[in-house]
């Protein structure tokens, strides 16, 4: 079952990856979809909001590999929402403190980007 928090941290990775990181970042490996030939009861295309993950490179510092995941973008929203939360110019609204069933902030690339990067490094180095 995919919780609100669940939704939010899925799609604020995939905006991360599609689109916000891609000026410091390569990737490698990238994992959204829940695998149907080892969950044939789920339907294709089934958003894997537990289990994505991708494996990046930064492409501006020596080629270090970072593997990102549910964990990586669960601290960098902790942090944007919390330490972060008036430090950076978000798009629109701040981090959500709580997120619930009315949570109607969805970030842009520039938000998905600083809660990546808050999530690998604990701080917002490029961008």
């Amino acid at each position: 079952m995919t919780t609100e928090r669940d939704q939010l941290l899925f799609d604020t990775f995939v905006t991360a990856l599609e689109g916000g990181i891609n000026y410091w970042a390569s990737c490698d490996q990238y994992h959204i979809w829940v695998d149907t030939r080892t969950n044939p009861d789920v339907a294709p295309h089934t958003e894997d909001t537990r289990g994505f993950y991708a494996v990046i490179i930064d492409v501006e510092d020596d080629g270090t590999i970072y593997t990102v995941n549910r964990a990586t973008m669960a601290r960098g929203l902790r942090l944007a929402a919390t330490e972060w939360r008036d430090k950076i110019s978000w798009s629109d609204d701040k981090p959500p403190l709580v997120v619930t069933a009315d949570t109607d902030w969805v970030p842009d690339a520039g938000d998905a980007d600083a809660i990546l990067q808050l999530g690998i490094f604990g701080d917002v180095i490029y961008g």
